[in-house]
C-alpha cells in the first residue's frame, strides 16, 4: 500500500526551508505497483498551528524562534505504461511562518518542489516480489526576505526601530537585513523485497540510497560590510566587525554541500477484514556529507531512526483514505536534507513526532 505524504511544522529562519514533512517522495515510493492496475491520482492536504502541537515540539527549541502555522499541499499522479513499470510524478507546495520575539517578530517561507519516480517489478525471487526504484527530485525555497534582524542588541534593516539600515544606489530605499533561498537536487536508488502470507499478512524490506545536493544563498548589504571605518566602530562594547563575523557563524554556510544517505526500512501490512488495512515500519538511516563545514560548538548528527504507522480505510471501489504517525529519534535528519545546516543542527537533538492524513484513486 501506499505511504502518505507526511508534512513537517516549523519553519526556522534561514534554515533553507519549511521543515517538510517527515519524507518529501513517501507517497510515491512505497506504492506497490501491483495494487495498481494503469495509475493513480493522490492529493495531500496538511496543516499545522500552535495549538495543534500535541507533541509540545515548539517548547524544546533553543531557539528565539517558534512555529506559528504551516500548510502544505502535494498532488501526484502515477501512469503505467506496462504492466511491471509504474512512473511516479509529484508536485509539492508548502507555506509556513515562524514567530519572535524580537526582529523579525515572524518570518514568511515558500517551497515548491518536483519528484520523479520509476519503479520496475523484477519479478519473484527467492519467494520474494522484487521491486526496483529509480528517482530525481528538485525543491527550491523562494527568496525569504527578512526586512530587520536584531542580535545583540543590534537592530539592521529597513524598519522604524533599526540601529543601522543601508540604503539602495538603485532603488533609494533602505534595504532588507537579509534575503535567503535555497535549493536541493536529489536522486535516490532502492530495492524493495516484499512477501505476502496468508490472511491478508506482507512483510517488506527496502533499502534505498539518497544522493542530495544544497545549496543556500544569502545577501545581506550589513554581513557584505568591508568598509574599514564602519568595521571599526564600537557598539555595545565591540566593534560592528566583530558583531558581524559573530553573526555570520550563526548562519548556512555558503559554498555547497552534498549528504548521502543510506536508509532500511522493515515494514508489515495486515488486512482488518475487507475494507482496513494496519501497517507499520521501523527505518535505520546513516547519512554522510561533503563540502560541509563544521562550526566550533555546533553538534553534528548522522544518524535516525524511524518508527511510523498508518491506518487505511477503504470506503468503496478504488479510493482509499488514510491516517498516518510518524516518529523519528534525530527530528528531519536523513529525511530532508535541505533542512539541516549550521544554524538548525542544534535542533536535531529531539525526538520529532507528527501526524498526517490523505486520500488516494487508483485506476
Amino acid at each position: 500500500m501506499i505511504r502518505f505524504l507526511a508534512f513537517s511544522v516549523i519553519l526556522f529562519f534561514c534554515l533553507s526551508s519549511a521543515l517538510v514533512k517527515a519524507e518529501q517522495s513517501s507517497l510515491m515510493t512505497v506504492l506497490d505497483l501491483t495494487e495498481v492496475e494503469r495509475g493513480y491520482i493522490a492529493l495531500d492536504y496538511a496543516y499545522f498551528s500552535e495549538s495543534l502541537d500535541v507533541f509540545d515540539f515548539a517548547s524544546k527549541l533553543n531557539s528565539t524562534f517558534k512555529p506559528k502555522d504551516a500548510a502544505s499541499t502535494f498532488g501526484s499522479i502515477g501512469y503505467k505504461p506496462s504492466s511491471n513499470l509504474l512512473i511516479s510524478y509529484q508536485r509539492e507546495a508548502t507555506s509556513a511562518a515562524t514567530t519572535r520575539d524580537r526582529e523579525p517578530f515572524e518570518v514568511e517561507s515558500d517551497v515548491q518542489g518536483d519528484a520523479l519516480l520509476v519503479q520496475w517489478r523484477v519479478g519473484e525471487r527467492l519467494g520474494y516480489d522484487v521491486q526496483l526504484m529509480a528517482g530525481l527530485a528538485s525543491r527550491q525555497q523562494s527568496d525569504l526576505t527578512v526586512a530587520c534582524y536584531a542580535y545583540t542588541g543590534l537592530t539592521v534593516g529597513a524598519c522604524d526601530g533599526a540601529d543601522l539600515s543601508f540604503t539602495s544606489q538603485e532603488t533609494g530605499e533602505a534595504e532588507p537585513a537579509v534575503v535567503t533561498a535555497a535549493e536541493e537536487d536529489r536522486w535516490q536508488l532502492g530495492l524493495l523485497l516484499k512477501k505476502q502470507y496468508g490472511n491478508g499478512v506482507s512483510l517488506w524490506h527496502r533499502l534505498r540510497y539518497v544522493y542530495s545536493e544544497v545549496d543556500t544563498d544569502t545577501r545581506s548589504a550589513f554581513l557584505d560590510l568591508n568598509d574599514p571605518f564602519l568595521l571599526g566602530i564600537q557598539y555595545n562594547g565591540e566593534t560592528l566587525g566583530t558583531t558581524i563575523s559573530r553573526l555570520k557563524a550563526t548562519f548556512p554556510q555558503e559554498a555547497p554541500w552534498s549528504e548521502a544517505a543510506l536508509r532500511y526500512d522493515f515494514g508489515l501490512n495486515v488486512s482488518v477484514g475487507e475494507r482496513w488495512l494496519l501497517t507499520g515500519e521501523v527505518g535505520l538511516i546513516k547519512v554522510s556529507r561533503r563540502g560541509y563545514e563544521q562550526y566550533e560548538g555546533v553538534p553534528n548528527y548522522e544518524s535516525n531512526a524511524l518508527l511510523n504507522a498508518s491506518i487505511w480505510y477503504n470506503p468503496i471501489g478504488d479510493l482509499a483514505f488514510y491516517g498516518r504517525a510518524e516518529l523519528s529519534q534525530h527530528y528531519l535528519l536523513g529525511l530532508d536534507p535541505m533542512v539541516y545546516n549550521q544554524r538548525t543542527a542544534k535542533f536535531f537533538e529531539h525526538p520529532y513526532a507528527q501526524i498526517s492524513a490523505g486520500l488516494i484513486y487508483t485506476f
